[in-house]
């Protein structure tokens, strides 16, 4: 059915990235459903850690504030999703994988030290 085909050809390509601290973020490429655009998630967490997130959403929850539970630990965060509408609008540093993991490896130690050196006082 050309209809079909012709929606089909309308869904947007957007990037993704479950999890990012900063711009640092490892990026995918990701077709979204019907009516779905592309956004970019800000937040932050622990008021400190700037955390982003990108893919598709429904056009509904753009620049709406949501919250977000973060690790085993259960932080929770504000994040907000700005949405865009063109074919990759969302776009991210892209990041090698293993600077992604050196780079969360650090924060935690950093959060564990500071975590600890806040008890202990």
């Amino acid at each position: 059915d050309a209809r079909l085909l012709a929606a089909l050809q309308q869904l947007l390509k957007c990037f993704r990235c479950d999890l990012g601290f900063w711009d640092a973020c490892y990026t995918t490429e990701t077709n979204c459903s019907f009516g779905e655009r592309c956004y970019t998630g800000r937040g932050k967490a622990a008021d400190v850690l700037d955390v982003k997130t990108l893919g598709c959403v429904k056009a509904e929850e753009c620049n709406v504030e949501t919250m977000v539970e973060l690790f085993p630990d259960k932080t929770v965060f504000v994040m907000t999703k700005h949405c865009c509408d063109t074919p990759f609008c969302n776009s991210a540093h892209k990041l090698p994988i293993q600077a992604l993991l050196y780079l969360t490896v650090a924060l935690l130690i950093t959060w564990h030290i500071s975590e600890a050196s806040a008890v202990s006082q």
